[in-house]
């Protein structure tokens, strides 16, 4: 290839538009290898402060764990549920089941952003401030 010709564009079996390359130069410069596809990802601004919470249960069980709760809410789900709310190490126990208690923090403003495990379930919440 000379000088004089642009550089040829690949098809990519990637679903994503690239900006054409202006020259192999360029990347060099770049320290950019000459394979490497590279998507500009937007910077989300948030639009508030955020509160999270985690819930973690199994559901083959009809206990849950609540990590995180401000002491407003933690007297809200004592009134809630009679059968009780017990402290724990860094949170409150309460006896029902976790999809039962997801369900109720959605009512308090609350969603579920992630989740992980398999026979124990950790569910991040948040909600805004």
């Amino acid at each position: 290839m000379t000088d004089s010709q642009p550089p040829t564009v690949k098809e990519s079996q990637l679903a994503c538009e690239c900006p054409p390359i202006q020259s192999t130069t360029s990347l060099a410069n770049a320290g950019c290898p000459a394979n490497v596809v590279t998507i500009p990802v937007p910077i989300l601004q948030a639009e508030g402060n955020f509160a999270y919470i985690t819930v973690k249960g199994s559901l083959h069980d009809y206990t849950c764990t609540i990590f995180g709760l401000n002491q407003a809410e933690v007297q809200a789900l004592s009134k809630r549920f009679d059968s009780g709310v017990k402290q724990c190490v860094n949170g409150i126990m309460v006896a029902v089941p976790p999809m039962e208690m997801l369900n109720t923090l959605a009512q308090l403003s609350y969603k579920v952003v992630c989740s992980c495990g398999e026979a124990e379930i950790c569910w991040t919440m948040q909600r805004e401030v």
